[in-house]
């Protein structure tokens, strides 16, 4: 498990300074044993790299490490033949300075190349056995250009050294890293921290190593040693960097993919349900506007009997005035009627005014005066329709929420059952309003006699924009669950019984 220490802890460093040093010491004895260990140390950490990328490329939807992985392999052949052909093994026919020196060049140049071209895949998925099929071609047509065909450049001469071609190489290969260490500073976000620091150092340690390859002439000497030292260090920090960090820390070598999503998850929900709210918000008010329309029609039945009473008193005092019969006791009389009547229009522009005013916020509320509140601004409508009302009222809790929205969710109700009994011609009609209490919470029952819900249409009614009305905006009851649940955290249900729908609010 990954401990969080500092990946180049002071003893990590003094062991591995002392390690190289070691190997320069044994190079200084053998050079062939050193020679052979260096390269196998870098064959073995890229073929490391190939498996852990190859096994881990179905996991994430970036390309740059099984780029990389694959690249590795091809890299690892051709150093392993580098090392088999090197002057002194004795192992292959054409091995010698000069093979081992092209063989050389030519897997620096395959993997400066594949590591810059990596870059480019960060953001895409790879098609892996084609690109795999790809660099084995790549391979095989270095190969067969050095021991085959013969017509791979001239990179060590015998008794001349290096030649133009291979100390050009060397510096065009230390641009390409330096480009990739450019890339990788631009890109840097796409990776973790630490594999993007330990990927820089081994760029770092590779373009060190190709600048001390421009100045040996012996391929023994001590300027190849160093050279070849750097090398390791390199592929050391790729080792850290690749296969340490895929076993320890495999997420935060797939890139920050899943790092990235877990750490951003929490603000694109909120931002979601900041969304999911507007638009609740928005279809609120939408019910609202919609409810407009059925209030000032409630309005209008309210004062039509009130003005109706207006008109006949005015017309009667004008009467009793023209025929000499009107006494001060009876204008009296008429003028307490006459503003009673005022009073009751004015308390019902008033209600309608509380009715439509935005709650702002949670407050202690009695669904009790609530209810009673409502029901005057809707009995001139349901009286219209020759519609009872019977409120059956127990101990009733306060509640805790948005009064106007729980009064917005009661007059949906009402107008369903109202509309189901006028539709359905229901010859004695009624709806029923029960307020009880189940422990702190309110309970209240609405219900009607109009005949029910079809089984068919029931577990729709509180979709949004489900409607069976000509006209209905289908918003009404699925705005109420979303006030009621959401909103003030209760429940809103509908059953059938005997004799119609029974819808249940719990605060």
């Amino acid at each position: 498990m990954y401990t969080g220490r500092p990946e180049f802890s002071k003893t990590t460093i003094f062991l591995w300074v002392a390690t190289l040093a070691t190997l320069l010491l044994a190079g200084a004895v053998n050079f062939l044993f050193f020679h052979v260990v260096a390269e196998l140390f870098a064959i073995v950490v890229a073929c490391g790299i190939f498996m852990v990328s190859w096994h881990s490329r179905r996991l994430h939807e970036n390309g740059f490490f099984t780029f990389l992985g694959i690249s590795s392999l091809a890299v690892a052949v051709i150093d392993l033949l580098h090392t088999l052909t090197y002057k002194g093994m004795g192992i292959m026919p054409m091995g010698g300075a000069p093979t081992a020196t092209q063989l050389w060049i030519a897997g620096r140049y395959l993997q400066a190349v594949s590591t810059l071209l990596a870059f480019f895949f960060l953001h895409r998925r790879l098609r892996d056995t084609p690109l795999l099929a790809g660099f084995s071609a790549v391979t095989v047509l270095i190969i067969a250009s050095i021991f085959l065909w013969q017509i791979f450049p001239d990179c060590y001469l015998e008794g001349y050294g290096l030649t133009r071609f291979k100390i050009f190489s060397e510096y065009l290969i230390i641009a390409l890293f330096a480009a990739a260490l450019l890339l990788l500073h631009r890109q840097r976000g796409s990776f973790d921290p630490l594999v993007a620091r330990l990927l820089a150092v081994s760029f770092g340690f590779f373009m060190v190593s190709e600048l001390t390859f421009t100045q040996y002439v012996n391929v023994f000497g001590l300027t190849n040693q160093l050279g070849h030292l750097f090398k390791v260090a390199g592929f050391y920090c790729l080792y850290r960097g690749v296969i340490v960090t895929g076993l320890t820390r495999p997420y935060g070598l797939l890139f920050r993919e899943l790092t990235e999503l877990n750490r951003t998850l929490e603000k694109r929900v909120a931002e979601e349900v900041a969304k999911n709210r507007e638009k609740d918000a928005m279809l609120v008010q939408r019910d609202r506007q919609a409810a407009v329309g059925e209030m000032i029609g409630n309005i209008a039945h309210q004062w039509r009997q009130p003005l109706n009473t207006l008109a006949l008193i005015v017309q009667d005092l004008s009467t009793r005035g023209d025929a000499g019969e009107l006494t001060r006791e009876y204008l009296n009389d008429s003028s307490v009627l006459a503003v009673d009547l005022i009073r009751h229009m004015s308390q019902t522009i008033n209600d309608f005014r509380e009715f439509f005013r935005p709650d702002s916020e949670k407050v202690v509320f009695s669904p009790r005066d609530v209810i009673r509140n409502l029901l005057r601004l809707v009995e001139g409508s349901l009286r219209e329709h020759r519609i009872s009302v019977e409120v059956v009222e127990k101990d009733v809790p306060l509640t805790v929420g948005y009064p106007n929205q729980f009064a917005q969710v009661v007059l949906n109700i009402l107008n369903n059952s109202r509309d189901a009994l006028v539709e359905r011609g229901v010859p004695d009609p009624w709806i029923r309003i029960e307020l009880s209490g189940k422990g702190e919470r309110s309970v209240i029952t609405i219900m009607d006699n109009a005949g029910g819900i079809p089984a068919d249409i029931m577990p729709r009614v509180f979709d949004p924009y489900f409607t069976t009305k000509k006209n209905g905006t289908g918003i009404g009851l699925h705005m109420s669950r979303t006030i009621i649940e959401r909103n003030m955290s209760g429940s809103l249900t509908v059953r059938n019984e005997a004799e119609g729908a029974v819808f249940c609010l719990e605060l």
